[in-house]
């Protein structure tokens, strides 16, 4: 059976969420508001990021600039080993993220990292206010249910699915995984339910973990 590992972005490839230091930084304080909606479930991730994003007026260029300059975006120690050991080993990388697709291709350009299947929001810049959606597999728009829309299309083609997350947003899907390398409320969630997971905080860790769960 082929492997996938379907990978988180915000929190889990970058320390930081870098949709948020951007929405900071160019939506003004506002956004906020719909934050706590968010955080306890009242609103889906799409609705949301529609609202926020519709709040940035800046350009793509500004914001690359922003994200590829900020000291405040790091990236986990052995993300680009990780990469380079699933390519070696024949296990398929997708970043499946509630992020934006810009800023994720842009910190993997930096980082020499190319190849890798995103799925993220897509996103307009436009002087009005950013337009951002989610699209499934399927190409159709997903207000909510997107990252398990994703999980479902790698296991329906035959992948066992190795789950690597850190927020509350991956809590459903990571259920739907075979296995899952967890930190941050990923690893809390799943403590408290007593579900296994590979605990990590850099991802020298997460290849152990797969190591181990494919046995190589």
């Amino acid at each position: 059976m082929p492997t996938a590992v379907q990978l988180d972005f915000d929190g889990t490839v970058t320390v930081a969420d870098v949709s948020f230091l951007l929405l900071d930084t160019y939506a003004g304080s506002n956004w906020r508001d719909y934050l706590d909606d968010y955080s306890q479930g009242r609103i889906y991730a799409g609705v949301f990021n529609k609202k926020v994003f519709g709040m940035v007026k800046a350009d793509r260029k500004t914001m690359t600039d922003f994200v590829l300059a900020s000291p405040l975006v790091i990236v986990r120690p052995g993300f680009r080993e990780f990469i380079d050991f699933c390519s070696q080993n024949g296990i398929k990388v997708v970043i499946v993220s509630h992020g934006l697709v810009f800023y994720i291709e842009a910190i993997l350009k930096k980082l020499g990292v190319a190849g890798l299947d995103v799925r993220a929001a897509e996103n307009v810049f436009s002087p009005a206010g950013m337009k951002v959606m989610y699209l499934g597999p399927d190409g159709h728009e997903l207000e909510a249910g997107f990252k398990e829309a994703w999980t479902d299309w790698l296991l329906q083609r035959g992948y066992r699915v190795i789950y690597v997350g850190d927020g509350s947003s991956d809590v459903r899907p990571s259920k739907k995984a075979n296995s899952v390398c967890a930190t941050g409320d990923l690893l809390e969630s799943r403590r408290r339910e007593n579900l296994p997971c590979v605990p990590f905080n850099d991802f020298f860790d997460v290849i152990t973990g797969v190591k181990a769960l494919v046995k190589l």
